[in-house]
């Protein structure tokens, strides 16, 4: 499993502290994931139901690969 940035409570403390040194406002830190594809982190959810799929019968001939879940290209 390869995901990309995920909105949690913690990335929200990072983006906030490195809005606050580069744009000088903490409250401007979801200007720092516009760039990302649809403009966001992965949810918490979203991945759960990845890792759900793979642990599941469904995926019983998943084997030897990187699912990468990023979004996609920007």
């Amino acid at each position: 499993m390869n995901p990309g940035p995920v909105s949690t409570p913690r990335n929200e403390v990072m983006l906030r502290n490195r809005a606050k040194t580069e744009l000088g406002d903490e409250n401007r830190w979801a200007e720092l994931t516009a760039a990302l594809p649809y403009g966001r982190a992965a949810t918490p959810g979203e991945i759960a139901s990845a890792v759900a799929f793979l642990a599941s019968p469904r995926s019983g001939y998943t084997n030897g690969t990187v699912l990468t879940i990023n979004g996609g290209p920007a």
